[in-house]
């Protein structure tokens, strides 16, 4: 009756490690999500501003109290969608229903893949694994 009782511990303790790295994954994969909820607001900001006829640059934006964290998170989600060009090709849409469907649609497809989000972002701004925190110096 002993080894009965082990085999069925060893069965649930598989079970718990299971969910355990579950959980831990999601996790992860949360804090990815999550900003890719805070690239959808910065996106409609930065249309609305577009659309308005409002700069939309780094500096303009900063200037209407968007964080350069955010101005970038939006930047990448208008890139993912299209809507915005690299470099100096600028707004690539002017048409608003067009802009709201292309950000929904990115946001569907970066919820499903944060990476697609995150890899267009600048290496200044690129998130570190959980283990690799930077440390600084102590001179």
């Amino acid at each position: 009756m002993a080894n009965h009782d082990v085999a069925a511990l060893r069965q649930r303790v598989t079970e718990l490690q299971a969910a355990n790295n579950y959980l831990t994954k999601s996790n992860r994969v949360r804090a990815r999500v999550r900003i890719v909820l805070q690239a959808q607001a910065a996106a409609d900001i930065l249309a609305m501003h577009h659309l308005a006829g409002w700069r939309t640059g780094r500096e303009s934006a900063r200037a209407y109290g968007l964080s350069d964290r955010r101005w970038h998170y939006g930047r990448a989600l208008l890139q993912v969608a299209r809507v915005l060009g690299y470099g100096y090709e600028g707004w690539l849409m002017d048409n608003p229903d067009q802009i709201e469907a292309a950000i929904a649609a990115a946001v569907t497809r970066c919820t499903a893949n944060p990476e697609m989000l995150i890899s267009r972002l600048p290496q200044s701004r690129q998130l570190r694994p959980a283990g690799q925190l930077q440390r600084k110096s102590g001179r």
